[in-house]
């Protein structure tokens, strides 16, 4: 029997969510693991789930997938996000999504900053603080927004992170030292617009990665004091879809500017597969890069109105969950030259 005709086992390798705390926010609740699980089986494909926790190595080991659907974003560590590819790499086995040195970057806001703006993609000037005394750069204009250096989905980020002066800035600081332990980026904030672009697909031969419709979170339909700023409290207590515009309506020239940089973006950082990259548009008209997710969220409750941005984008494109989960992992398989 030829390897074609083998069934194809697809591994959902995942965290899945227990508590409803800031440092599982970004696991997948029971909902969006029974989704994927229809998309795979949809799709013709064997489906496997395999937590993404110390079992992990042992599981993939004894299992061997033809191929992982990675969603995991790790249980400890500042490159946590590479851990299920490392173990992939090291069982050569093949997966979906970024790489081991892409997912550390990207999980890292000041690396992968650096990386970019020596390639002149324009984000925020910035510094990192290690210590709740060090000197700031004092080029640095207030407001600043002070972020930890490597967590995702707004962990550590609210309101009171946007600092007006020196004062305020110290006292933040040495809270969020103390309570996430990692160096912190401050920035400028840029005060404006806030757009997320997803894709998906690769660079090959004549090809490139399709750009999902432009999503827009409206801060208009916010309450002042969050300061347009889509931190946790935002996304937790004001979360709706009413926020959403998507696609978002802006002029050709900018719509042309954003996918452009998209896709400068995940050639720089070697992204596969899938991806969202966020920016701020400011009132100058300049784009700002703000971060890029290599393993986006995917959560999809019509129910409870809770819709992470990129699944939100594939259906405002006109496509079905099922469909988007079918497309990412083929463009793994495609890569892999499985299919």
């Amino acid at each position: 029997m030829s390897h074609n005709k083998k069934k194809i086992q697809v591994a959902f390798v995942c965290n899945t969510r227990k508590e409803n705390d800031e440092f599982q926010v970004e696991y997948e609740p029971e909902h969006t693991i029974e989704l994927v699980q229809h998309a795979i089986k949809a799709a013709g494909w064997e489906y496997i789930h395999i937590e993404a926790d110390e079992t992990c190595y042992e599981n993939l080991k004894k299992i061997k997938p033809t191929i992982v659907l990675n969603r995991a974003e790790g249980i400890s560590g500042e490159s946590r996000e590479s851990h299920i590819p490392a173990f992939c790499e090291m069982l050569q086995i093949p997966y979906v999504g970024a790489g081991i040195m892409t997912t550390a970057i990207c999980l890292d806001k000041p690396t992968t900053k650096k990386i970019l703006e020596y390639h002149q993609i324009k984000t925020a000037p910035f510094t990192v603080l290690f210590d709740k005394d060090e000197k700031i750069d004092q080029n640095l204009k207030y407001p600043l927004i002070l972020k930890p250096s490597h967590e995702g989905s707004s962990i550590g980020i609210n309101e009171d992170n946007v600092v007006d002066n020196e004062k305020e800035l110290r006292q933040k600081i040495s809270q969020m030292l103390q309570e996430y332990n990692q160096p912190i980026l401050v920035e400028e904030f840029i005060d404006g617009r806030e757009f997320s672009v997803g894709f998906y697909g690769n660079f090959e031969k004549d090809n490139q990665p399709i750009i999902l419709p432009i999503f827009e979170v409206d801060f208009t339909k916010f309450d002042p004091k969050l300061k347009n700023v889509l931190g946790q409290r935002a996304k937790t207590i004001y979360d709706t879809s009413k926020n959403y515009i998507c696609p978002a309506n802006i002029p050709e020239s900018l719509k042309r500017e954003i996918e452009e940089n998209t896709l400068k973006i995940i050639k720089i950082l070697n992204c596969k597969d899938w991806g969202r990259v966020d920016y701020r548009y400011n009132k100058q008209g300049r784009l700002y890069f703000l971060e890029i997710n290599p393993l986006p969220g995917i959560d999809f409750d019509v129910e409870k109105d809770d819709f992470s941005f990129y699944p939100y984008m594939w259906i405002k494109g006109g496509y079905t969950f099922d469909q988007m989960v079918k497309y990412i992992v083929s463009a793994g398989l495609k890569r892999y030259k499985i299919i």
